[in-house]
């Protein structure tokens, strides 16, 4: 059984095509920065059993952020998930995986004005503070 976060965002007009570049060009920063993150932790990782030596490639150890393709839910504008764990890797990949999606959804959030989101893992919503403008992690 896997554990995966869950994004969306709901509003009553739909993304303009500079909303949905950006959109694109904040997952595949992301996405990047995860990868290199990922790739630069695994001899870590590997040495402390974290992971598996055989799971050598960060793609393995993650889907990156994905948005779903349209036609989505009445109202969404933006919606997707990533699974977050490996059966056979411990848990710290997964609160990196986390952090990363957690600052790129707070950038998302931001930047598309007048939405309305939930982002959760399995139910469980991943608090917004609205002081900091960020995803309470803690």
């Amino acid at each position: 059984m896997g554990v995966s976060i869950y994004y969306s965002a709901e509003r009553e007009r739909a993304l303009t095509g500079e909303e949905q570049a950006t959109v694109d060009e904040i997952a595949t920063r992301c996405n990047r920065a995860l990868a290199d993150d990922l790739r630069e932790r695994l001899p870590d990782w590997h040495a402390d059993g974290e992971v598996p030596p055989e799971l050598d490639d960060p793609a393995y150890l993650s889907e990156g952020l994905h948005f779903y393709k349209p036609p989505l839910e009445p109202g969404e504008v933006l919606a997707g998930s990533s699974k977050l764990s490996h059966g056979a890797c411990g848990l710290e990949h997964c609160f990196v995986q986390v952090h990363h999606f957690a600052e790129a959804l707070a950038e998302l959030r931001r930047r598309l004005s007048g939405a309305v989101w939930r982002v959760h893992i399995d139910g469980t919503d991943l608090p917004w503070d609205e002081h900091t403008g960020r995803y309470v992690l803690d």
